[in-house]
């Protein structure tokens, strides 16, 4: 199953993330969900950590823009991700945030329907300049927790990983992400949360499996399941973790959830 948004402009699902939220100097992190629009409007929301770090709706209404909070915001538009209405879309987006230079990195993976996910072309809309700055609110589907840019369709399992330390999500800390790391999140953290299963990997830099935050939203059910994990597998929050403010829906992704999040029990990564 899923919930529907947009019914009313202030639908959302949101929680507070207060240690290196996504967005943070020397912190990387991914955020990856799946949305069914029945409505293509732009500036709406896929997601939003605070009110500037987001992915809303692009102006072509078929691809996102991505903003990163800085004293001159970053931005970053995608090419080729698709967006179409009355399809299930798998979204992931991988960041890299660094001051010096206003480095801002990111990667983009989609799936329309069952298909396996594949890079999405990422380009410089507006560099940004200044310092990067995270904020503790994490909100899907509308920007804020007050916000009145509720995505306009159904949103089904949702993901969001960030390292709390510098080098836990990836070994980098100066902004770049290399071929070798963005084919390691693709195949051990991307593949595998499509697929409705637990990641077997979360970070392999010098915090190893330890600095790391993975919350795990189960959206396929009446009563939604969040659960919070952080350094490797230790379960500080479930179940109500944060306030879901949308209408219960029967539509389902069309890849169900494999691995129970309701009884889950790390897996050792």
């Amino acid at each position: 199953m899923s919930y529907t948004f947009g019914g009313t402009t202030g639908d959302d699902l949101t929680w507070t993330e207060s240690t290196s939220p996504f967005g943070t100097n020397q912190r990387s992190g991914l955020i990856a969900g799946w949305y069914y629009p029945t409505t293509l409007t732009a500036g709406r929301a896929l997601w939003s950590v605070g009110a500037v770090n987001r992915a809303v709706i692009a102006s072509t209404n078929t691809e996102i823009d991505m903003f990163l909070d800085r004293t001159t915001d970053a931005q970053r538009t995608t090419s080729g991700l698709g967006l179409a209405v009355n399809q299930w879309h798998f979204i992931a987006i991988l960041g890299n945030f660094f001051n010096t230079g206003a480095v801002t990195n990111f990667r983009v993976w989609r799936s329309v329907g069952t298909d396996i996910p594949t890079p999405v072309t990422v380009n410089t809309t507006v560099a940004g300049s200044g310092n990067s700055t995270g904020d503790t609110i994490v909100t899907v589907g509308n920007i804020g927790a007050t916000g009145t840019s509720a995505f306009q369709g159904d949103i089904g399992r949702f993901d969001y990983f960030v390292g709390t330390v510098a080098s836990a999500f990836l070994p980098n800390t100066n902004g770049t992400i290399s071929a070798q790391e963005e084919e390691m999140v693709f195949s051990q953290v991307v593949v595998p949360i499509w697929a409705g299963r637990f990641p077997t990997f979360l970070g392999s830099g010098t915090q190893s499996n330890n600095g790391i935050t993975h919350v795990i939203w189960d959206l396929d059910r009446v009563n939604p399941i969040g659960i919070s994990l952080r350094n490797g597998g230790t379960i500080v929050t479930n179940n109500r973790l944060g306030t879901v403010n949308a209408v219960f829906s029967a539509n389902r992704r069309p890849i169900p959830q494999h691995d129970p999040v309701n009884s889950f029990n790390p897996l050792r990564r």
